[in-house]
């Protein structure tokens, strides 16, 4: 029961729930099931509706075929119920529609929202004051609380830095004809960006709660403002039916309790987080930190609890959502819990080492399965298993799908040792695990891509920097879902680095903090060359040039020249116009 035809839908009204309920009985009827509540005697079994042709054989309790564990080769739609009708708390999509002259700035706005950057800027002063208070010593420099345009401004340098990549921060700052970036020093100084990086703060170190306290946490740094960052996701869209569950890394090596080691994951040293997404888009709805084991002891059932939390607080719980998940979630009981007590149908890859599965079939050499594209099915209660040989074999279940099989594309080596393209036979529930099993994956390539990536002993600095270029793919999905800014004909959508640029340059808004002078105004007075308009004359006499002469004294040119040319308010002989443009615009000029 494939449902890719639904992907841009938005729901049943309840006419058309009524209506596929009949139709539900109708199929029923013609596969010799009948209408479900036909059945009124406790003594009947679903042997009743199994091929006359066929002896049946039941285990010790009566009710089930001879199969020992339950599982079966004739998918039975009795057994696994009513499908589960797509029933969002909304229509599907962005949940804000901004006005065709909004700016991609105004997009990443709905999800960094003003009271998200009030809180970044109340706990960096309250962090930044403690420290000066607590290390005068080694925090001498004096500290100004920043304005909110401030803190935009430096968040849009962060997000520069992920585009114009250096080999660290101070480059962006250099005056090295190779290196320099004017744009950088004209947004803010060099010493201010470093202090506002050094004391950014996301939690009151004052209150939080030590080992060994009831309410202690090893992400009370970051928890408050992910929290915040998640609600602003689940507010701003609802997805479509498909979604996918799987883990995102952040690259870390420092010391870190929660520290994992993934060796198949391109990231292979770094913080865990668990996220849900959208399967075609990637918009990432809810993450989660892994904060490691408790007390040392590997939690029993973490996969199952994962999976529930993230559809319910990605607010998909119940409505009849389609979760695709890799072997480290999938399991039988997972997979009839969602299906029974939550509303939400799954499909995933599987271990053949879990519990409760078909073992006939779930092996390293099942019978029947030899050649490319043999496939064995089972099916138990609302779960249908399959095992499929490609390379090799595939081993999956689902409770989306029946046992509907499809057809895939493969180059076939051939007797010649020539590969040709052929049509192999598939099962429809692999089909569409391949289609909509990337949607995390897919935001994660997108964060990869820009995520400013600075080297620090924080580790909240670098979730926080993941979690904000996370925040930037959304309002990007979010723009290309807009209905006022799509593109015109012959165009093509915007991509994410023209987008991300927009960002930076709407966060920046022409805030030029590093151009203005603090400070006391100085009591030396300027030279009237410099203020004063002076016009150039003869003298009628040739002299050496004013400017020449003083730089080959200080030995910054080898020549100097004569001229009968010059400024007479001054009394100088210059060369025109070199020497006398800069006499008048440059105060040391030699």
């Amino acid at each position: 029961m494939s449902e890719s035809s639904d992907e841009e839908f938005d729901g049943f009204s309840q006419n058309e729930v009524d209506a596929a309920a009949q139709r539900y009985n109708d199929r029923l009827a013609q596969i010799g099931i009948g209408e479900l509540d036909v059945v009124d005697d406790e003594n009947e079994s679903e042997n009743d509706f199994s091929d006359e042709n066929e002896p049946l054989v039941v285990d010790e309790a009566g009710d089930r075929p001879a199969e020992a564990d339950g599982w079966h080769e004739n998918f039975n739609y009795y057994e696994r119920g009513l499908p589960h009708i797509f029933l969002p708390r909304g229509n599907t999509g962005p949940t804000t529609v901004l006005d065709p002259d909004k700016e991609p700035v105004d997009f990443f706005s709905l999800l960094f929202t003003n009271a998200i950057l009030q809180y970044i800027i109340q706990e960096t002063d309250r962090y930044a004051n403690k420290q000066i208070r607590d290390h005068p010593d080694e925090n001498k420099s004096p500290w100004v609380t920043p304005t909110v345009e401030e803190m935009k401004a430096f968040l849009g340098l962060c997000f520069l830095m992920g585009i114009n990549v250096k080999p660290d921060i101070k480059s962006y700052w250099s005056t090295d004809v190779m290196l320099e970036t004017p744009y950088f020093s004209k947004v803010m100084k060099r010493d201010r960006y470093m202090q506002i990086m050094r004391y950014i703060h996301f939690s009151n170190s004052e209150q939080a709660p030590q080992p060994g306290d009831p309410n202690y946490s090893k992400l009370y740094k970051i928890e408050s403002l992910m929290n915040m960052f998640t609600d602003s996701m689940v507010n701003q869209y609802i997805p479509k039916r498909q979604l996918s569950v799987d883990e995102v890394m952040v690259p870390w090596k420092g010391r870190l309790s929660f520290k994992q080691y993934m060796p198949a994951k391109p990231t292979k040293w770094g913080i865990k987080m668990w996220a849900i997404a959208e399967a075609n888009t990637g918009y990432v709805s809810f993450c989660q930190v892994y904060s490691g084991r408790i007390n040392g002891v590997a939690a029993h059932g973490l996969a199952n609890r994962v999976v529930k939390n993230c559809i319910e607080k990605a607010n998909v719980i119940g409505q009849g959502y389609h979760i695709y998940m890799d072997n480290y979630f999938t399991s039988p009981t997972l997979f009839t819990d969602l299906f029974e007590h939550s509303n939400t149908a799954a499909c995933g890859t599987v271990r053949i080492n879990r519990r409760e599965l078909p073992k006939d079939i779930m092996k390293k050499n099942p019978e029947g399965v030899i050649n490319r594209g043999d496939m064995q099915f089972r099916q138990k209660d609302a779960v249908a298993a399959v095992v499929w040989k490609d390379k090799k074999n595939v081993n999956l279940i689902s409770s989306i799908h029946d046992f509907s099989v499809g057809a895939v594309q493969r180059n076939v080596q051939q007797a010649d040792g020539i590969f040709q393209r052929q049509e192999i036979p598939c099962p429809q529930m692999i089909s569409d695990y391949t289609q909509y099993m990337g949607g995390v994956d897919r935001a994660d390539q997108y964060i990869q891509y820009y995520v400013f990536q600075h080297k620090t002993l924080k580790w909240p600095k670098r979730i926080f920097f993941t979690m904000i270029e996370m925040l930037k793919f959304d309002a990007f999905r979010l723009f290309l879902a807009s209905p006022h800014h799509q593109p015109g004909p012959g165009k093509r959508p915007t991509t994410f680095l023209k987008f991300s640029k927009a960002v930076a340059a709407g966060l920046i808004a022409g805030y030029t903090g590093g151009s203005v002078r603090k400070g006391r105004p100085s009591l030396v007075p300027v030279d009237d060359r410099l203020t004063q308009r002076h016009l150039p004359g003869s003298f009628g006499n040739k002299s050496w040039c004013h400017v020449c002469h003083m730089r080959v004294k200080n030995n910054q040119q080898e020549t100097r020249r004569q001229t009968k040319f010059g400024c007479l308010d001054c009394g100088k002989h210059l060369c025109l116009p070199e020497c006398f443009t800069v006499f008048h615009s440059v105060k040391n000029y030699c």
